[in-house]
């Protein structure tokens, strides 16, 4: 077993520690590793649609082509979900796969739906062309918010999954809790049943949280009431990280959309919370500032209450887009980050984020975006 392999070497090394829930995980990850590479000629015919799928592009019939089951990892924060997952896509020797952040792929639906607004099927067209690409689909972080992606959802995993494409993704939740107390979630619970026939589920949680195992060498957030201390240290900071010629006040184009910041060098930026979280910003944004900047500065984040919902969101998908790609995060707060989020709707999720911002701390972290 490839995986295992790995697996062993990787706990021989110090890199991780042995978990039970986590070989459940690489047993299963081994079976869609397995599938995937079983020459195709090899593969079951249904004995039900076995000349049609012969022939079908012979007679211009559309065939229905069953993917390999692929795989759902859940469990709490930190239970090393998206390790395992990386650590399968990255030594799987196939040529047709991707790997995209639950964000990433987002944006990529709805910037497709653009290029196929006038289609008369555009997710089915959208998974036709995906699948002339991809038999792996690799997903982190998967999570419902909003009913528009919930819709869009159960459309293209339904026509990725006719496809043949593999779905192997992580996710905080089971499925059965998906977008649980969404907007018309009825018309979401057929996606949930697609992916739990279309993927093995697998829980991986023994209660430890290995983010905050990490070793860290020193914080990357200040922590106090005095304003004037916090921004002369976040000062001193920038100046110590920056490359390049520093302007300050200036303003940068984002998605064509022009932002303010405090300061701006070649390799990091630095702006207000309320610019960057409590304006109209997208995860667009938030993913062209992670290309372009090796370091973010963020100031003036206060504490985020009921009143403050968009606000939060916005700020756990800032921490989702710059932990996926590794980018450097400096924050300024009043509060303690434990109490940092007052409000009730958003209490899980800020739990992930708080073990990510631990994570982002580390010197595994950092030296991986510096390396």
């Amino acid at each position: 077993m490839p995986l295992l392999k790995h697996y062993h070497d990787a706990i021989k090394e110090g890199a991780i520690q042995q978990d039970p829930a986590q070989l459940e995980g690489i047993k299963v990850l081994q079976e869609v590793w397995n599938g995937l590479l079983r020459p195709v000629e090899q593969a079951p015919m249904s004995r039900s649609r076995g000349l049609l799928a012969m022939f079908s592009k012979k007679h211009n019939v559309s065939a229905v082509i069953e993917p390999v089951r692929g795989a759902y990892l859940w469990g709490g924060v930190g239970r090393g979900k998206t390790w395992l997952m990386d650590m399968f896509y990255a030594r799987l020797p196939l040529a047709e796969k991707r790997r995209m952040h639950y964000h990433h792929f987002m944006f990529f639906i709805h910037e497709e739906l653009k290029k196929l607004a006038h289609h008369r099927n555009p997710l089915e067209a959208m998974a036709a062309q995906l699948a002339q690409e991809v038999r792996l689909l690799c997903i982190d972080e998967f999570h419902v918010m909003d009913i528009v992606d919930a819709m869009l959802l159960h459309g293209l995993l339904d026509a990725m999954c006719k496809h043949g494409i593999t779905v192997v993704t992580t996710s905080n939740r089971p499925p059965d809790d998906l977008y649980l107390n969404g907007l018309q979630r009825e018309r979401f619970l057929p996606a949930i049943a697609l992916l739990k026939k279309h993927t093995h589920v697998v829980e991986l949680d023994n209660h430890i949280d290995y983010r905050m195992l990490k070793h860290v060498s020193h914080d990357s957030f200040l922590e106090d009431d005095d304003a004037v201390l916090v921004e002369h240290e976040l000062e001193k900071c920038f100046a110590e990280l920056a490359t390049g010629r520093v302007v300050i006040g200036h303003d940068i184009e984002v998605q064509g959309r022009i932002l303010p910041t405090h300061r701006v060098a070649e390799n990091i930026v630095w702006f207000d919370f309320q610019t960057l979280c409590e304006t109209a910003r997208s995860t667009s944004d938030y993913i062209e500032l992670a290309e372009r900047f090796d370091y973010i500065v963020l100031s003036g984040l206060h504490v985020l209450t009921e009143e403050h919902e968009s606000a939060a969101r916005r700020f756990l998908n800032l921490i989702d887009e710059l932990y996926d790609r590794n980018v450097q995060f400096i924050f300024s707060t009043t509060i303690a980050l434990e109490n940092l989020y007052q409000g009730h709707r958003l209490r899980f999720e800020f739990q992930r984020a708080l073990s990510r911002l631990n994570e982002m701390q580390s010197d595994d972290y950092q030296q991986v975006r510096l390396g």
